[in-house]
């Protein structure tokens, strides 16, 4: 299963952004990390097994990293299209 989510931070310090980027790269379950403009700092990739593994994730990881503010899962219901990167 694909779960986009989005991440506000509660403080945006420079330490508090690399300590966040340190312990978001060593959860493997996040496949991609973005920093975004908007009202998110942060859209995460994130597979997993199924709902069930998704919550633990959250429960057990996700909600154990501090300065997280408030955060936001979007469900993946099917691919449409998925395709290689441009180069420019």
């Amino acid at each position: 299963m694909t779960v986009f989510c989005n991440v506000r931070l509660k403080e945006h310090a420079k330490n508090f952004g690399s300590n966040f980027a340190k312990d978001i790269v060593a959860l493997p379950e996040i496949i991609e990390y973005y920093n975004i403009a908007g009202n998110y700092d942060f859209m995460l990739k994130i597979l997993v097994q199924d709902m069930a593994s998704y919550q633990d994730f959250v429960m057990n990881n996700l909600s154990t990293i501090e300065n997280i503010a408030n955060t936001n899962s979007i469900f993946v219901l099917g691919e449409i299209k998925h395709s290689a990167p441009l180069e420019f």
